[in-house]
């Protein structure tokens, strides 16, 4: 090889070091579909309530980054292992998750959830939270590995109704409410009428009630793995300017 190739086989080969090194430095912004929280786009990229504001984020603080649609457990448990530089959209802040991961100023706070009800399942107005979970052979339907917040899982956690756990989308819980499977589950407000609409099971159905103790919606974050620096979560926190 004379020395003008090795020169260029050299040159070519820190080129595609240099790009493979800016490739590895990307964050992986992790989304599950949840409309209208995330709304997957035609590009494989991502918009909503919290994934538009999540983008903006990135792209304000100079950090590259690629969309990836992952299984909610799935993306947490990446959080964890901590194996790249990995972040998902929209989560809330918990105590478990706060000793494994890195979590953004919140870019959004939900309005005060609802309980979205099989329609044969009566509750009385003015009733309390605590009061519907201590009611007599209730079944409260919840997602697995998930948190409602501080309100609802302290209140979980007090009065340890009987729970039917599911790792299904919102969509298939509210198939499992519709057969009786469960009398109740908890959703965003924000999301509970498009869940409705959007089933084709007919809004008669369902009914949505908010207890008259329920709090505000928790805010919810971007979190990431440890992997993604400080310095990465100042430049995000310096451009988030949700209040």
């Amino acid at each position: 090889m004379t020395n003008k190739a090795a020169y260029s086989f050299f040159a070519l080969a820190c080129l595609g070091f240099t790009h493979a090194s800016q490739a590895d430095d990307k964050v992986i912004l992790n989304y599950n579909v949840r409309p209208p929280y995330i709304v997957e786009e035609t590009d494989g990229s991502a918009s909503g309530l919290t994934a538009t504001p999540a983008a903006n984020a990135f792209k304000a603080a100079g950090i590259a980054f690629t969309w990836a649609k992952i299984a909610p457990n799935r993306q947490l448990a990446m959080v964890q292992e901590n194996t790249q530089k990995n972040c998902a959209v929209g989560w809330y802040k918990t105590e478990e998750r706060e000793a494994f991961a890195r979590f953004s100023k919140a870019i959004y706070r939900d309005k005060p959830p609802v309980l979205l009800l099989n329609s044969s399942f009566k509750i009385k107005d003015n009733t309390r939270l605590e009061e519907i979970l201590g009611m007599a052979g209730i079944k409260v339907l919840v997602k697995e590995k998930f948190s409602y917040g501080h309100f609802i899982d302290n209140a979980l956690a007090k009065i340890k109704p009987h729970t039917v756990v599911s790792n299904g989308t919102n969509t298939q819980m509210l198939q499992l409410l519709a057969a009786k499977s469960a009398d109740l589950m908890f959703a965003a407000p924000e999301e509970a009428s498009y869940l409705i609409e959007q089933s084709a099971m007919g809004k008669d159905k369902f009914l949505q009630f908010k207890p008259t103790d329920m709090p505000d919606g928790g805010e919810r974050y971007i979190i990431c793995s440890k992997n993604v620096g400080e310095e990465t979560m100042a430049k995000l926190n310096k451009v988030i300017s949700f209040k």
